[in-house]
Formats: C-alpha cells, sequence, structure tokens
C-alpha cells in the first residue's frame, strides 16, 4: 500500500484508479487528434502526410501520462521506455539522426531492467523498514 498526499489514507480507490486515467486520457486525446488530422485531409483542408512524421509525438504523451503521480516504479519504467521509444523514432523522423528501431531494444531492455533494479531495491529496503520497526516496538 502506497501513502497518498490528499488524505494520508493506505489503499484509497480514488487514487489507485487514476493511475489508469492519465494513459487512458493521453491515448484518448492521441487517438482523437490523429482522427481530426484524418478527418482534415479528407476534406483538403490539410495533408495527413506533412504531420505524418510526428505521429511518435503519442508515444511522448502516453509515456509523459505514466510519470504523472501517484506513479509506482512499474510505471515510471513503462513510461521512461514510451518516451525513450517516442523520442528515438520522432528524431529519426526528423532526420535529425540516423538511428531508427534498431537501437531501440537495447534502450527499452536497459531502461525496463534498471526498473526491475529498483523495484526489487525500494522493496527490498521497505521490507528491512518495516522489520526494524516492528523489532523496535516489539521490545517493549
Amino acid at each position: 500500500m502506497t501513502y497518498h498526499h490528499h488524505h494520508g489514507l493506505n489503499g484509497c480507490e480514488w487514487c489507485e484508479g487514476r493511475h489508469g486515467l492519465w494513459g487512458a486520457f493521453a491515448l484518448g486525446l492521441g487517438v482523437f487528434g490523429v482522427g481530426l488530422i484524418l478527418i482534415l485531409d479528407n476534406f483538403g483542408l490539410i495533408d495527413a502526410g506533412v504531420v505524418a512524421p510526428y505521429w511518435p509525438a503519442l508515444l511522448l504523451l502516453v509515456g509523459g501520462s505514466h510519470l504523472v503521480p501517484p506513479t509506482s516504479v512499474r510505471r515510471s519504467g513503462w513510461g521512461l521506455s514510451l518516451i525513450a521509444i517516442g523520442a528515438i523514432m520522432l528524431l529519426h523522423n526528423l532526420g535529425v539522426i540516423e538511428a531508427g528501431i534498431e537501437v531501440l531494444w537495447p534502450v527499452v531492455l536497459v531502461i525496463l531492467g534498471a526498473s526491475l533494479l529498483l523495484r526489487f531495491v525500494l522493496r527490498r529496503l521497505r521490507r528491512l523498514e518495516d522489520g526494524a520497526r516492528r523489532g523496535s516496538t516489539q521490545t517493549v
């Protein structure tokens, strides 16, 4: 259970449900935007081919939504992974870097591996703190 900033209670269903809300909002906003661009393209108001290289910005948006509190180490790891993938793909599409999809897998592996290691360390520290706390109160 985690501490929730607005009332200090553990296990708040409203807060725990918010984890998925930001991701759903970001994804919905992205899908809405793509649909709007395609409609405007169909009516000849814009050329969708001009904005097509920018689609990885959706990954940046969804990845960023995973970093909005309240968040967890796992969500942050996924968020950073999506941001890394989106940034590399966007920079590649814009011609800023030559490396493309082939460099993504090692980056994702490093971020996910670091996320798993951090998660392990944080859980271990939490257990040690809980054990020390219980040990100090049981000696009374």
